[in-house]
C-alpha cells in the first residue's frame, strides 16, 4: 500500500503544481483594464480647457475610435444657441448639425497640448442634432457644449 500512496501523493502534487502553474498564467495573461494614458490626458485637457456651465444645454465627452461615426440629439427650447467643439488626437473630427440633405460638415481639427475650441452659433427649433465622424489616425477625445445664447 505504501507504493500506491506515494504514486497518489506524487499525481495529487503535479496536479497542484499544474494548477497553479495554469493559475499564475491565467492572472499574467489577463488584458490591462483602463483607459489608455494617452486618452486619459486628452480628456482631462478638453474637459478643462471646455469645462461644464451652469446654464449649459448639453455637453458630452467622447472617445472615438479612428473612422467612427456617431449621432447625438437632445431636445430644446427655440432660439440661439453657441455650440463649442474641441479635439485632442491627431487629425479631425467632422461635425454635420443638418439631419436632412448632403452636408460635408464642419471640420474640428484635433491638437495635441492646448487646442483652440471652434465656436458656432446655431437657430435651433426643438431639437439639436450633431452627428460626428472621426478622421483621425488613432483615438481622439472630443467634446462639445451647446448654450442657449441671448442673442442671434
Amino acid at each position: 500500500m505504501t507504493g500506491d500512496r506515494a504514486r497518489s501523493v506524487t499525481i495529487y502534487g503535479l496536479a497542484a503544481a499544474l494548477l497553479l502553474a495554469g493559475l499564475l498564467w491565467f492572472v499574467r495573461a489577463a488584458p490591462e483594464t483602463g483607459e489608455d494614458p494617452a486618452v486619459t490626458a486628452g480628456r482631462e485637457t478638453v474637459e478643462r480647457l471646455l469645462p461644464d456651465l451652469s446654464l449649459q444645454s448639453e455637453a458630452e465627452t467622447m472617445v472615438l475610435a479612428a473612422g467612427v461615426r456617431t449621432e447625438r440629439s437632445t431636445s430644446v427650447r427655440g432660439g440661439s444657441y453657441a455650440l463649442a467643439m474641441l479635439c485632442v488626437g491627431d487629425g479631425q473630427v467632422r461635425v454635420r448639425l443638418s439631419t436632412q440633405g448632403v452636408d460635408s460638415g464642419r471640420a474640428v481639427r484635433c491638437g495635441q497640448g492646448e487646442p483652440q475650441p471652434v465656436e458656432l452659433t446655431v437657430g435651433l427649433a426643438d431639437e439639436f442634432y450633431m452627428a460626428v465622424s472621426a478622421e483621425t489616425d488613432g483615438p481622439a477625445v472630443f467634446r462639445w457644449r451647446v448654450v442657449r445664447t441671448r442673442a442671434y
